[in-house]
């Protein structure tokens, strides 16, 4: 191509200069040298750009398709080789991968009810009742799941005081109600901090010795003697996790985490330093890797035990004139739910063990795999009570096929399973993450698991903890 631009070039200025010059002779015209560098030079070369300029412009286009579509090709080669490392990870057997904990307490909480009695609520098709405080965007009341009690929770507004929004006044009403329902095991737990201290942290134990006053000024005089050093597991720390919707990230009271710290620190007579809270905001994307980054944050914390809490509230007339503009559907919803966890190798003093909580990956056949574990499975796989919860959104058309396709195989009928997705309103942020800790509440004396067709291989496992002896054997 540099050679035919350069050829016409040549030739032009060949054939404009011989007509130039013949044209100054016969006029006998004097050129300048700007008159020589204009018609000799600069008007053959602007004369070739005008004569190529079509077939330039061919080229252009013709090498701009040509690398387009080779750049297509390198995708579509790309995309075919991913696919097949795809199919061939999926094709190898990984290891099943085991993350083993221990509960303790586990309370929930929903306009259904507590605990259980959500369960069968929803078993029973229970639908959203009309609420005559919000009201959609026509003025007329809607539907929603308010805890109706929760209204009596929240506290009375002191003089000048400033307010939150509504949305967080009753999540931090539901975070409290949380914590009651764990305060036996948080007194245990405090108990059991308290003697770790004496007997490994010297630091620590001198704080609790140096005046019990500072804690809590209400303790009594008989009870400032010091008792007898005992020795337990060590415990160094109370980890309180609340996950919250990632929509309340900018409008959480940044002074909520050391309020929660003071009273743990009032209530349970708890050192500070032994305390540690954390919020999470989470996102729907974002929900199962940061539940698993926390599942396995507790497992390696021998020392540690922690209380994860997720609470959720819509009840807000602001708010939801905000989410009318998005879906005049909008159906607002409360929950909130809990645990008290730690690590399998932790021996807690005086706080018995109530559920095994097992999160297990890469498992292809979950039948097969919980019958090793536990004889006593196929018998509950006959059995018509539900011990699944599914945690996938039954309006979906995938979501049925894809239930089907990894369950029926392994022998888990649909009867089996039950849907909580409809039953927690609009928001989706933290549905899921409801779904595992409802687990616990579906039946005391067989495996439950959460399950989701998102994540094929993963499950979510509570065992009794009586059957615990059965997995030890088999694990060994």
């Amino acid at each position: 191509m540099i050679k035919i631009i350069v050829s016409t070039i040549l030739a032009l200025i060949l054939m404009i200069s011989g007509l130039v010059i013949y044209y100054w002779r016969d006029v006998q015209y004097d050129p300048t040298g700007a008159d020589m560098l204009q018609f000799f030079i600069i008007l053959p070369i602007c004369a070739a750009l005008l004569l190529l300029s079509p077939w330039l412009i061919y080229k252009s286009l013709k090498a701009y398709q040509a690398g387009k579509t080779q750049k297509l090709a390198a995708a579509e080669n790309e995309e075919k080789r991913l696919q097949q490392n795809n199919e061939s990870e999926k094709n190898q057997d990984k290891p099943v991968e085991e993350l083993i904990l221990k509960v303790y307490s586990a309370a929930a909480i929903h306009s259904f009810g507590e605990n259980q009695e959500i369960i069968e609520a929803m078993q029973a098709f229970k639908s959203p009742e009309l609420d005559e405080t919000l009201l959609n965007q026509y003025g007329l009341p809607i539907l929603s799941y308010r805890i109706k009690n929760l209204d009596d929770w929240l506290p009375e507004p002191e003089e000048d005081e400033v307010l939150h929004s509504m949305r967080v006044q009753r999540i931090e009403a539901l975070i409290q109600q949380q914590l009651q329902q764990h305060s036996e095991s948080l007194h245990q737990i405090a108990a059991h901090l308290r003697k770790s201290a004496l007997f490994y942290d010297a630091e620590t134990a001198y704080e609790y010795r140096m005046h019990p006053g500072w804690i809590n000024e209400q303790i009594k005089e008989e009870n400032e003697t010091e008792h007898p050093i005992e020795q337990v597991a060590r415990l160094n720390k109370l980890n309180l996790h609340i996950l919250l919707p990632a929509t309340l990230i900018h409008l959480w009271p940044d002074e909520g985490q050391q309020e929660l710290i003071e009273q743990l620190e009032q209530q349970y007579e708890i050192v500070q330093s032994q305390i540690h809270v954390e919020f999470h905001y989470v996102e729907h994307s974002n929900a199962y890797p940061l539940w698993m980054s926390l599942l396995n944050d507790i497992q390696h914390q021998n020392e540690q035990v922690s209380l994860v809490i997720t609470a959720h509230s819509d009840i807000d007339q602001e708010w939801l004139e905000e989410q009318f503009w998005q879906s005049e559907r909008y159906l607002p919803g409360e929950y909130a739910a809990s645990l008290c966890l730690s690590s399998a190798q932790l021996i807690m003093e005086n706080l018995i063990e109530i559920r095994h909580f097992t999160t297990l990956k890469h498992v292809k056949n979950i039948t097969e795999y919980l019958q090793k574990k536990h004889s006593c499975f196929a018998d509950q796989l006959q059995q018509e009570a539900s011990f699944v919860l599914l945690l996938d959104d039954p309006l979906q058309i995938s979501t049925v096929k894809n239930m089907r396709q990894y369950l029926d195989p392994v022998g888990i009928e649909m009867h089996h399973g039950l849907y909580c997705h409809a039953y927690l309103g609009s928001a989706e942020e933290l549905k899921a993450l409801f779904g595992i800790f409802m687990c616990i509440h579906m039946n005391e004396d067989v495996i439950t698991f959460g399950y989701s067709g998102q994540h094929p291989q993963l499950f979510f496992i509570y065992a009794p903890a009586h059957r615990l002896e059965e997995l030890e054997p088999d694990a060994a």
